[in-house]
């Protein structure tokens, strides 16, 4: 029995290190398993399971959905997806050029306040073609106009900022349906930080399968409460760090945030691919 995490994105999302990189770093880290959920994409999955085979990591195949509920952003883990369903390669595709669309138009509102950035700048800090926020803030640190990445959220393209603009989602309840209609496992990514545990409920009822009680943004109270909600609903429990990278998100390494092998083994009875 190992430690594993089940909750990291690699530079094919808005992570900084890329998928075999980050297979290294769980070796480095003794964990025998870690998840690859990147946001909206799958595409680091092959380099992560080719690192995985070479160093003796098991890679998880996963991805996270940003999706809305009632005008609130919230995040649906599905693990174990068969790739190759058409509709869930469409999806992916659509949420693909949505966010090509937005980071374009952000730019433009940039270019308005006189900073001189592109979409090549953007492009050169991911390897995938899923373009972010993160990516935008990244290009203009080093474009000298931030220090640091929280900076260019709260001067230019956070919510409130000049050059926001509004990004299109799924809804929760077709990201749920997607993924199981994939074969996958959905589960709800850090439900503290939403502050309405009325959602739980509410994707229960179309098939939620699973909660991430372990995060790096959950207190105590808040695991204690979750761990309880998937005992009385009968739910999966997952963990992990949310890594994104050295300075980006509230996970300072991989692994900071751990869950025992037993729960991995758990989700896999669900596994259908």
């Amino acid at each position: 029995m190992g430690r594993v995490d089940l909750h990291v994105h690699t530079n094919y999302s808005d992570g900084l290190m890329d998928p075999f990189a980050v297979v290294q770093e769980a070796l480095n880290k003794n964990i025998s398993a870690i998840g690859i959920t990147d946001h909206d994409t799958m595409d680091g999955l092959s380099t992560a399971k080719q690192a995985g085979k070479m160093y003796g990591i098991e890679v998880v195949p996963g991805i996270e959905f940003s999706a809305d509920y009632d005008g609130k952003e919230v995040h649906i883990l599905g693990y174990y997806c068969n790739r190759e369903l058409n509709e869930l390669k469409q999806t992916l595709q659509d949420l693909k050029r949505s966010r090509l669309e937005r980071i374009t138009r952000m730019i433009q509102k940039l270019k308005g306040l006189n900073l001189d950035i592109s979409l090549a700048d953007v492009q050169q800090i991911t390897k995938g073609e899923i373009l972010g926020r993160p990516h935008l803030a990244l290009a203009l640190c080093r474009k000298g106009y931030c220090k640091t990445t929280a900076e260019a959220f709260s001067k230019y393209i956070g919510s409130n900022a000049p050059a926001y603009v509004k990004r299109f989602k799924i809804t929760t309840g077709e990201a749920v349906r997607l993924i199981l209609k994939s074969g996958g496992i959905p589960v709800l990514a850090h439900p503290g930080l939403y502050n309405a545990d009325e959602i739980i409920s509410d994707l229960i009822s179309i098939g939620l399968m699973g909660i991430e009680v372990f995060h790096p943004d959950h207190r105590l109270v808040d695991i204690l409460r979750y761990k309880k909600m998937a005992r009385e609903y009968n739910l999966l429990v997952t963990g992990g760090s949310d890594f994104h990278g050295t300075g980006i998100g509230s996970s300072p390494f991989l692994g900071y945030v751990t869950v025992d092998s037993q729960y991995l083994e758990e989700i896999k009875k669900y596994r259908r691919i």
